[in-house]
C-alpha cells in the first residue's frame, strides 16, 4: 500500500510508478502554501483510486484558496471508496465531502476545524454515515444540535474522541453500538463541556475523561461500562439507579454511597486528596473492581484503621493497584497499607515514584512501613519503579484501540 507526503515522493522507475498506481491510495498531505497544494493536485490526478486513506493539514495564511483547493480534492476519482478522512485546520467542513463518501467512510477525524450549521440555526444532516466506527473531534467549534445530528448519522459508531473549541452546555450519548468514548471538557471558560450524559449506551465499554474543567457528568444506562477513569474529585459521574427515575450518589467521590456500578473492572483517579471515606466509597460503589489507578495528589492525614469496622462487610476484589507519584511520606503509606491489609486476593502493587532512583535500603524501609510481612494476600508482589521512564498509550489509542484491555497501564519506554 502506497502512504505518501506531499512534496517527498518523487518515481523514478516505469515499475515502481506502475505498483504505486494498482495499490490503494494513502495520502497525507502538509499544506503551508500554493506548492504542496499544486503536489496534492498532481498526486490526485495521476492516481486512478480508488483510496483508503486522505489526511491534508493546513498551515497557511490564505484560506480562501485553500477552500477552494480542498473542494476540488475531496471531489476528485481518485478518492472513490475513501476509508478514512482526517481535515485539520478547516474553516468549514464541507458537507458535500461526508456526504460523497457516506457509503465507505469508515474513520474521520476533525482537528481545528468549524461546523457550521445550515440556514435558521438548521443542524439536519443530509446524509447517513452507515458504516463510520471511529470518530475523533479535537478542538473543534460545533453546536449541540449539529453534534447530536452528527452522532444519529453514524449508526456503527465504536469509538469517539470529543475535545471542543467552543461552548457545548450540553452533549448527549445515545449510541446502539458505541463501545469506548473519551471527552475532554476544555480548559477555559469559553471553551467547555459543560454537561456529558450518556443516556443510552448498551454496548459502553470505557468511559475516558482527559480533564480540563468542571463537567457534570451523568450516567443513565450503560449496562456493560468496566473502564473509567481518569475521574478528579470535580467530575465524578452520577448513575441513576436500574428500576428508579431520581439520580443515586453524587459528583464527589467524598459522598457516593447511593449507588452500586458492578460492572465496573478497571478505575482511574487522579489529583483526587483522599481520606478513608473516600476509599471505602470507592469499594462499595464498585463492589467488582479488579484494578485501580489513583495518581497520588494529596492524602488526608488520618488514622486510617479506625474505619476498620466499616469494611467488615466489604469484599474487597482488587488484583492490581497502581499508585503514581509516589514518595513514601508517612501521609502516603497509610493508603497502600489500607489496601495491602484488606485486599484478600492481592496480585500486584506497583508503585510509580516520582524519584529517578532509589536505594536498596529505601525500598526495605518501604516494605517495613507498609508491613507486607501482615498483607492479606500472602501471594501478592510490590514493586517500585522510576515514573520517569515509563509511557503510555496516546489519547487517541486510549479511545480508538479496542484491542488494548487497559488504556491506562503504563510501560518501560
Amino acid at each position: 500500500m502506497g502512504f505518501f507526503s506531499c512534496g517527498l515522493v518523487r518515481w523514478r522507475t516505469a515499475d515502481s510508478l506502475t505498483l504505486w498506481r494498482s495499490a490503494p491510495l494513502n495520502l497525507e498531505g502538509y499544506v503551508h502554501g500554493v506548492p504542496e497544494g499544486i503536489e496534492i493536485s498532481r498526486i490526485l490526478s495521476s492516481h486512478p483510486g480508488p483510496a483508503r486513506r486522505f489526511s491534508v493539514s493546513y498551515y497557511g495564511d490564505y484560506h480562501s484558496v485553500f477552500a477552494a483547493d480542498l473542494g476540488g480534492w475531496l471531489q476528485s476519482s481518485a478518492l472513490d471508496r475513501l476509508q478514512e478522512l482526517q481535515l485539520h485546520q478547516v474553516i468549514r467542513v464541507p458537507e458535500s465531502a461526508l456526504h460523497r463518501f457516506s457509503s465507505t467512510l469508515r474513520v474521520a477525524t476533525f482537528i481545528s476545524c468549524i461546523f457550521k450549521d445550515g440556514k435558521n440555526g438548521s443542524a439536519e444532516l443530509q446524509f447517513q454515515l452507515p458504516l463510520l466506527t471511529q470518530l475523533s473531534l479535537v478542538n473543534v467549534v460545533i453546536s449541540a444540535s449539529y453534534l447530536h445530528a452528527l452522532l444519529a448519522a453514524c449508526p456503527a459508531l465504536q469509538s469517539l474522541l470529543l475535545r471542543c473549541d467552543g461552548d457545548l452546555p450540553r452533549v448527549q450519548i445515545a449510541s446502539p453500538r458505541l463501545k469506548s468514548v473519551g471527552v475532554h471538557s476544555g480548559w477555559t471558560k469559553l471553551n467547555k463541556v459543560r454537561q456529558l450524559v450518556i443516556k443510552d449506551a448498551p454496548c459502553l465499554e470505557r468511559l475516558l475523561l482527559f480533564g480540563g474543567n468542571k463537567m457534570d457528568v451523568l450516567v443513565i444506562s450503560a449496562p456493560r461500562l468496566h473502564i473509567l477513569g481518569k475521574l478528579q474529585n470535580n467530575n465524578f459521574p452520577r448513575f441513576i439507579h436500574s428500576g428508579t427515575s431520581t439520580v443515586q450518589g453524587s459528583n464527589t467521590i467524598a459522598s457516593m454511597t447511593a449507588v452500586v456500578v458492578s460492572s465496573l473492572k478497571v478505575l482511574a483517579i487522579s489529583n483526587v486528596k483522599l481520606c478513608p471515606g473516600m476509599v471505602i466509597n470507592l469499594m462499595k460503589c464498585f463492589p467488582h473492581l479488579e484494578k485501580l489507578y489513583i495518581q497520588i495528589k494529596r492524602l488526608v492525614v488520618e488514622n486510617w484503621f479506625r474505619y476498620q469496622e466499616n469494611i467488615g462487610a466489604l469484599d474487597i476484589r482488587l488484583r492490581k493497584i497502581v499508585l503514581a507519584n509516589y514518595q513514601g511520606y508517612k501521609s502516603q503509606v497509610n493508603l497502600p497499607k489500607f489496601f495491602i491489609s484488606n485486599a484478600r486476593v492481592l496480585e500486584l502493587m506497583r508503585f510509580e515514584l516520582i524519584f529517578a532512583n532509589v536505594s536498596c535500603k529505601w525500598i526495605e524501609r518501604q516494605h517495613s512501613l507498609l508491613e507486607v510481612e501482615k498483607r492479606a494476600s500472602m501471594g501478592a508482589q510490590f514493586n517500585f519503579v522510576s515514573g520517569n521512564i515509563l509511557t503510555g498509550c496516546s489519547q487517541d489509542a486510549e479511545v480508538h484501540d479496542l484491542s488494548i484491555t487497559d488504556p491506562f497501564q503504563r510501560f518501560h519506554h
